[in-house]
């Protein structure tokens, strides 16, 4: 269609209907600017490809998204969960408590033990003296006797002198073979009371197992059990994610698989148009398809490189959320030619 500007109207515009009008030339104008209109509606996919194009060479930008790997909390041992100190969506710091189990069968051993278990005696002391002391004589005895016996085959000492110096060591090897015996009991004691210190101690770390506590900051997601529960030693008792555990996934087209390795750097847009510098963390192991939401609605391959990325810094607290969708610049041909260069 050819568009001409010849009408009556164009030719004649302070008359209108055989009358002069004194808003002729804005109604001029009004006509002009309609026309004007619907050319650039005609040609508005024609500028929207060409821009695009454009972009594409200047820019180049991909989606992705936050993925928050769950850390499952699960119980050590078996109980009823008594009370719940936290609910979904809750921020939790580290050492923080989670749960209270009991378990009476624990308590009762506990008691059983307290109660069987000997104090520790306070005379092992003085008898390892009393040990050394004795030790101590039947060295000296038996020392005195072989002098004696040197001095009875030279005759300068008699055999009744040797006699009583025998009599003397035999006296004190008795002695330490009767303290020896009395012991006997003592040390058996001492084991018993070692091995029930041994098992309450034990019983001890299981009783603390049942406070469960949260290993690092993050947020509460999902309370897998109730008050009054009972649970057995690897129930899932509670899904928690923390900022240490927020991967980012960028979808980046396979034919530009030359920035999928590690630390090339890139920007992230957040929801709030903030950027924040980011760098690839590991090589592209798997093509993936692109989640619904953050497909493009003009077409265009829903498959893409699955990339996981770093920010430099943390992401802020308020963007610490599972499936948030993102923006991912990469460089332009211009400045990835120009990064060539400078290695």
């Amino acid at each position: 269609m050819k568009v001409r500007f010849s009408s009556q109207k164009e030719q004649n515009p302070t008359v209108d209907g055989g009358l002069k009008v004194m808003y002729a030339p804005g109604k001029r104008a009004a006509y002009r600017l309609r026309w004007y209109l619907i050319l650039l509606i005609v040609a508005s996919p024609f500028l929207w490809f060409l821009f695009k194009l454009a972009s594409g060479l200047v820019l180049l930008e991909v989606p992705a998204r936050t993925v928050q790997l769950l850390q499952d909390v699960r119980a050590l041992e078996s109980g009823v969960v008594t009370q719940l100190h936290v609910i979904p969506g809750q921020q939790i710091s580290a050492g923080a408590q989670l749960v209270t189990l009991e378990n009476p069968a624990l308590l009762s051993q506990r008691q059983a033990l307290d109660a069987t278990t000997p104090t520790r005696s306070t005379g092992g002391a003085p008898l390892e003296q009393q040990q050394r002391a004795l030790q101590q004589q039947v060295a000296r005895a038996q020392s005195r006797v072989s002098e004696l016996q040197r001095l009875v085959s030279l005759g300068a000492a008699t055999r009744g002198e040797l006699q009583q110096a025998e009599d003397t060591l035999n006296d004190r090897q008795a002695a330490v073979a009767a303290l020896q015996r009395s012991t006997e009991p003592l040390a058996e004691q001492q084991i018993q009371s070692r091995r029930s210190v041994y098992e309450l101690a034990a019983i001890e770390q299981r009783l603390q197992q049942l406070q469960v506590t949260a290993a690092v900051d993050g947020r509460v997601q999902t309370v897998e059990v109730s008050e009054g529960e009972s649970v057995g030693p690897g129930t899932l008792l509670l899904q928690v994610s923390s900022s240490e555990t927020t991967e980012i996934h960028v979808f980046l087209d396979p034919r530009h698989r030359d920035l999928a390795y590690p630390g090339q750097p890139l920007a992230l847009q957040l929801p709030d148009k903030q950027w924040l510098d980011a760098r690839v963390i590991d090589t592209a192991q798997q093509v993936s398809r692109l989640p619904p939401d953050i497909r493009s609605p003009f077409g265009g391959t829903d498959l893409g490189l699955l990339v996981k990325v770093q920010p430099v810094e943390p992401l802020p607290p308020q963007w610490q959320l599972d499936n948030l969708p993102l923006t991912a610049r990469f460089p332009n041909q211009l400045e990835r030619w120009w990064q060539q260069l400078s290695r």
